[in-house]
């Protein structure tokens, strides 16, 4: 519902490219319009033209939407102005023009209400768009089959595919994509009751069970094929839409589109009360006549598609006391009902993020929240420089974001004869000895990519080293570190036990620490305080006791210090 009360016109400027008709408004609280596209493919008979979008960046930052519409989906070019449709994938027809999408490494999955399964594109050819539909997915399993399917999830390389009609009671149906994104495998499915929508983290999914007063479903799906429930949040006049969670675990989001109080809850998983009905620990609506319908989190914002109120950014920073931090209102006529804003994306590399309008489109903006990712350049070692068999090599780049702000990890990528490995850190360095398989004279590349739940973006270099094995004459001379250095934790997340490793390049004459620390910098154990000689060390620490959440590792040698953050998820 525009509010021009509350938008200031730059300016109105006729628009007739591609069909596009549209004014342009400036920063509304936080959000500006960047650029809009209304360019429909029929209309449905609930008067809506366009439904979800998603969006995806190519590993050297090109972005790109996803947009559903009546008759199939829009590829739409943002990186160039005005924005425009460089591509159409017909589907099948379906009320409300449904349509979802959900996007892992260079492939789309887009279901829909009207059947086809589930539409596999591969992205890696664009702009070309040229055979960009790969297959479309049909599965059954005796008398249950995913044709039609209502909202699909991915999280580390698993397809969740929700609220499937064929396959009673519609709960979640999940496939492998590890092997062959283009081929899913049946691995199991959760099937509580019906559920509308998922989100997964680290083995957890959170079920939107909209009907019946379902609530929310927390279950620990670790055994895709044996998932477990950890807890149902009931609550009173519940219609829960959709879901998303705090990084932390500590705190989950839900959206209520339909029920009593169409609103935004925030829960707080490690107070709940007594219960059931269980109490939010905080709410959040645009207004009170307004529908809210989609939520995702980057960072310490919450970026919501709330149908009439168009696009909105809510900061929980502290999530107890949530608070409006912009908006961008969609859709012309008047408030409340269910036409406006549908989907919201804001996972762009560039800070961009993106709202689809049911009746007018596309809307690109920008928020003042959310900074640009850099693409981390190389720092150390530098190019053609030697990698030799006597010390290990530490390797450097830049900050992509700030990891309080905006949440991502790096992988340095090592490849060449003999050697091709991916190493993972939420730091901007990490030390490593050669690799058995290296051959002596060999030139090998690197580079680093950086990645969050939803993209993946490579740095803008690529690096080359040469591998010596042997700088000395004498062949059983040990090798020596090169600095201190606390690597990260593997695995992570883990459960109970993990094991870190430490470099010591000299001895100081004084007792080096390594210490477990809790959200709250309380010390919870000690690992390691005692001098130590040079070399490379391996401890493990069992969490046994310790409750699930982020934890601190922390390496203190003279006036060294380095700290890696770990995750005990149960």
């Amino acid at each position: 519902m525009r509010r021009h009360s509350t938008v200031t016109f730059l300016l109105a400027i006729a628009v007739c490219t591609l069909g596009i008709v549209e004014s342009l408004h400036s920063q509304t609280n936080g959000v500006t319009l960047l650029d809009t596209l209304n360019r429909a493919h029929g209309l449905s008979g609930q008067g809506t033209r366009f439904s979800s979008c998603w969006g995806w960046t190519s590993p050297d930052g090109r972005e790109y939407a996803l947009l559903g519409c009546y008759t199939g989906t829009s590829i739409i070019d943002l990186n160039i102005s005005p924005i425009r449709e460089i591509g159409f994938i017909p589907g099948n027809t379906a009320s409300y023009a449904y349509r979802e999408f959900k996007t892992y490494k260079n492939f789309a999955y887009i279901v829909s209400e009207g059947g086809r399964g589930v539409q596999i594109l591969d992205l890696s050819r664009l702009p070309d768009t040229s055979g960009l539909l790969v297959r479309e997915f049909l599965f059954s399993n005796g008398t249950k089959n995913v044709t039609r399917s209502h909202t699909v999830t991915l999280a580390d390389g698993y397809l969740y595919l929700n609220g499937s009609a064929g396959w009673s009671p519609g709960g979640v149906a999940i496939f492998s994509l590890r092997n062959d994104p283009t081929n899913p495998q049946y691995v199991g499915e959760y099937q509580p009751m019906y559920i509308h929508d998922s989100y997964v983290r680290n083995d957890t999914l959170y079920g939107a069970a909209i009907y019946g007063g379902g609530g929310l479903y927390v279950a620990d799906v670790h055994d895709k094929a044996n998932p477990v429930l950890i807890r149902k949040i009931s609550y009173s006049g519940s219609g829960t839409h959709h879901a998303w969670a705090a990084i932390s675990g500590r705190f989950a989001f839900t959206t209520d589109e339909i029920g009593s109080v169409n609103n935004l809850k925030v829960w707080d998983m490690q107070n709940l009360g007594s219960g059931p009905p269980y109490l939010p620990a905080a709410q959040y609506s645009a207004t009170p006549t307004d529908i809210i319908h989609n939520v995702h989190g980057r960072g310490n914002y919450l970026y919501i598609s709330h149908y009439t109120a168009g696009m909105r950014v809510v900061d929980v920073h502290n999530p107890a006391t949530p608070t409006e931090a912009g908006a961008y209102d969609t859709y012309p006529g008047a408030g409340g009902g269910y036409n406006g804003c549908w989907g919201v994306y804001p996972y762009f590399f560039s800070g961009r993020w993106i709202g689809s309008d049911m009746q007018t489109g596309l809307y690109l903006c920008g928020f003042n929240g959310l900074a640009p990712r850099l693409r981390s350049p190389l720092v150390a070692p530098a190019n053609l420089d030697t990698f030799t068999q006597a010390q290990a090599k530490a390797f450097r780049w830049r900050s992509s974001a700030s990891q309080t702000e905006d949440p991502h990890y790096y992988q340095l990528h090592l490849w060449g004869p003999g050697v091709d490995t991916l190493l993972t850190t939420r730091d901007t360095s990490l030390t490593i000895a050669p690799f058995a398989g290296m051959q002596n004279g060999q030139t090998y590349r690197w580079h680093v990519w950086i990645k969050d739940e939803f993209s993946e973006v490579s740095s803008r270099d690529t690096l080359q080293l040469i591998y010596k094995s042997s700088t000395s004459t004498h062949a059983d001379e040990p090798s020596t570190p090169a600095e201190f250095s606390l690597e990260q934790n593997f695995p992570n997340p883990f459960n109970p036990s993990t094991t870190i490793s430490y470099v010591v390049p000299v001895e100081t004459g004084h007792a080096l620490s390594l210490r477990i620390y809790d959200m709250l910098g309380r010390e919870v154990a000690t690992l390691v305080n005692e001098v130590k000689t040079p070399g490379t060390y391996t401890v493990t620490w069992n969490a046994e006791g310790q409750a699930s959440g982020i934890y601190f590792c922390k390496f203190e040698a003279g006036g060294f210090v380095q700290t890696r953050r770990m995750a005990l998820v149960r």
